[in-house]
């Protein structure tokens, strides 16, 4: 009984050590969400860390940022975004804290907003 409750419990130490390694490596926890409302985005940002982290929105087409705003000692933060006044086109929404970037496609047109997963 004791052999298998010691191979049992060094088995779940070995077959968690990846998770927890891997997860070491990210560095930077940087949580966000989106979703679309009448007339806009709303973006919720998670930093639980409270570093700055900046939110660009840029048109692809252009490779003009049509927005940005810093945000400095939040450790979660909510955007409201009016995306009614942007002319139809293609664009990146990217919030970035240090080496970590989370990035969303928007595609505005005359119909409406579709957008992508968060990357």
């Amino acid at each position: 009984m004791k052999n298998f409750l010691f191979s049992t419990l060094a088995f779940l130490f070995l077959a968690t050590a990846p998770a927890v390694a891997g997860s070491a490596l990210i560095g930077e926890p940087l949580i966000v969400r989106s979703k679309l409302m009448e007339g806009g985005l709303e973006v919720l940002i998670a930093n639980l860390e409270q570093r700055t982290a900046t939110v660009i929105l840029t048109n692809l087409d252009s490779k003009r940022e049509v927005f940005y705003d810093a945000i400095r000692k939040h450790n979660g933060f909510t955007y409201s975004l009016n995306l009614d006044e942007l002319n139809p086109g293609r664009y990146v929404l990217a919030v970035k804290k240090g080496k970590t970037m989370r990035r969303q496609v928007l595609v505005v047109s005359n119909d409406g907003v579709m957008c992508s997963d968060w990357n």
